[in-house]
């Protein structure tokens, strides 16, 4: 397939690269020309993968490594496939998907200039086929530069990986909010955009962890994989403030104009039309064994259509592997109707879903998860839905 093409072509020309790069080093530094190729993995403890914080990006347990000379190229990937039941009303749907598979690869040329690949082989659409790509400077721990396609840094959950997170699914709230999916308006785009940022770890602590992560970007404001369709762009920052290892406060907002990409449903912007669309949001992760709770509230504005949204994830460890999953998620898409208005409208507006669920650890990022999900909305039947996921890493 193409993109599986694409991928593997990718990674060949980076380790050719790498390379010829370790060779005119050698040959620069006046020693014996020659390649030094090794092959290792990196052992990750299950403390330090629940630590993981997003602004690390997805890193896996047991990577491959391969270093040629002073460089190194990482390949690491995940794929989660899934049983799903629902029922909407009186219609019932079963169907077996594969949600994800994800191919990555992280090329360290120096000690401060990587690059890094992300396609995803499971996408029906070849236009979202390649989710990341960017180059990375670091001049200092407290100060790198990243150019390319990746995360805005919107929302916690936004820039977690699907690995690490308890919901099968992403909270319904915050798919809409930061542009992963649901948003008529803006389109499905996995929360990715074009641009660049500058990110950082500042203010070390005792025990290694650092008190501060900032990260300040740029973006198309028109999705991955697309061309800006405006004159405008998307300003987007995040703020996390970790008082101890185990508790991180968050802030994060994204602003810009928007091209339409089909009518909104309130009639109030029509497609190909610029709007107004902001965000905003404050959340809160806190690990306190055997539990962890993360939290986010957020807010935004499309044209003059405010919306809402709200998620609360709590993970119990109840025996050695075994967690208890519980999550409340809301959405409401227009705060100014009335429960008259939202009554009356053609669409539901509003929605809570309500999840509990037990996810097995089978190794390490390896689990087995069967959640149940019932979404109460506020027009239409109400949806049942029963989903056990797989999930392997390397």
């Amino acid at each position: 397939m193409k993109f599986l093409r694409f991928f593997f072509v990718t990674v060949l020309s980076i380790a050719s690269m790498l390379a010829v790069a370790s060779d005119e080093t050698a040959s620069e530094d006046g020693g014996e020309r020659g390649i030094k190729v090794a092959v290792s993995t990196l052992n990750t403890s299950d403390s330090a993968v629940m630590a993981t914080r997003p602004q690390d990006g997805e890193k896996p347990v047991q990577p491959l490594n391969i270093h040629i000379g002073p460089s190194k190229l990482t390949l690491f990937g995940y794929a989660q496939t899934q049983f799903e039941v629902t029922k909407t009303g009186t219609e019932s749907k079963n169907s077996f998907n594969l949600t994800r598979f994800i191919f990555m690869a992280n090329a360290e040329l120096t000690r401060k200039l990587s690059f890094f690949l992300m396609v995803d082989a499971a996408s029906t659409q070849s236009t979202k086929h390649l989710h990341e790509y960017y180059a990375q400077y670091a001049f200092l721990p407290e100060l790198k530069l990243r150019i390319g396609q990746f995360k805005t840094p919107y929302t916690l959950e936004n820039i977690i990986s699907p690995t690490l997170l308890g919901t099968v699914n992403i909270n319904e709230g915050t798919r809409y909010m930061a542009g992963i999916a649901g948003d008529g308006l803006y389109g499905n785009y996995a929360g990715r955009d074009m641009g660049i940022m500058v990110t950082g770890d500042a203010l070390p602590a005792r025990d290694g962890h650092r008190y501060l992560n900032y990260s300040f970007g740029v973006f198309n404001g028109a999705g991955m994989n697309m061309r800006d369709n405006n004159k405008h762009k998307d300003v987007a920052a995040m703020i996390n403030v970790l008082p101890t290892r185990d508790i991180t406060l968050s802030g994060s907002f994204v602003i810009g104009k928007g091209n339409a990409q089909d009518d909104d449903m309130f009639g109030t912007i029509a497609k190909g039309e610029n709007y107004t669309r902001n965000r905003w949001s404050v959340g809160a992760e806190v690990r306190y064994n055997p539990f962890k709770l993360r939290t986010e509230y957020m807010a935004g504005r499309n044209g003059n259509i405010n919306n809402r949204a709200f998620y609360a994830e709590l993970w119990c460890r109840v025996f050695r592997n075994f967690d208890l999953v519980l999550d409340y998620d809301y959405l409401d898409k227009n705060t100014a109707l009335s429960k008259e208005a939202r009554d009356a409208f053609p669409a539901w507006t509003r929605t809570s879903n309500y999840l509990v669920g037990l996810q097995y650890w089978v190794y390490k990022k390896c689990r087995i998860s069967t959640q149940y999900i019932y979404s109460d909305r506020n027009l239409g039947p109400d949806t049942r839905a029963w989903i056990t996921q797989f999930q392997v890493a390397f």
